[in-house]
């Protein structure tokens, strides 16, 4: 009888997830509106985030200092797990961006735990920049002009 490594097990899901990401990510960029290219270079503050981009699939985020305070305080109380910082922070983001923003915290989480600690510790913003299919994380104080 013969069984198979955990691990390996898990790489040929991983590696279809990330296939399947990266052709929704292209098909989306594609079939983006013609505004999203007008909106290309441009500053836009919201109630959570605040976005610049350079282009339909290259843009970054920051969670507003108020907000990034209360997802650390969430996280404090509830507990630092990727899928609760993931449902807290990438649920509010356009969907192409939020689902790479949740394969980021859910591949690489330990990444992301310093960037948000010093965010909230600052007083800053917790940065997400997407340039599709990848997500990194960041952190910015108010001097940044996007983190307000």
């Amino acid at each position: 009888m013969t069984t198979s490594h955990p691990i390996r097990a898990v790489r040929p899901t991983a590696r279809l997830l990330a296939v399947v990401f990266t052709v929704a990510c292209l098909a989306a960029a594609q079939a983006a509106p013609a505004h999203a290219a007008a909106e290309a270079g441009q500053f836009k503050a919201g109630r959570y985030f605040n976005k610049t981009c350079v282009s339909r699939i290259n843009c970054t985020y920051y969670l507003r200092p108020e907000a990034t305070r209360s997802v650390t305080r969430s996280l404090d109380a509830h507990g630092w797990s990727a899928g609760l910082a993931a449902d807290l922070i990438c649920f509010r983001l356009p969907f192409v961006y939020g689902l790479a923003c949740e394969a980021a915290l859910a591949i690489p989480y330990q990444r992301a735990l310093p960037h948000l600690k010093a965010a909230s510790d600052q007083g800053g913003c917790f940065t997400i920049h997407a340039k599709l299919p990848i997500a990194r994380f960041g952190s910015v104080t108010t001097d940044d002009p996007a983190c307000s």
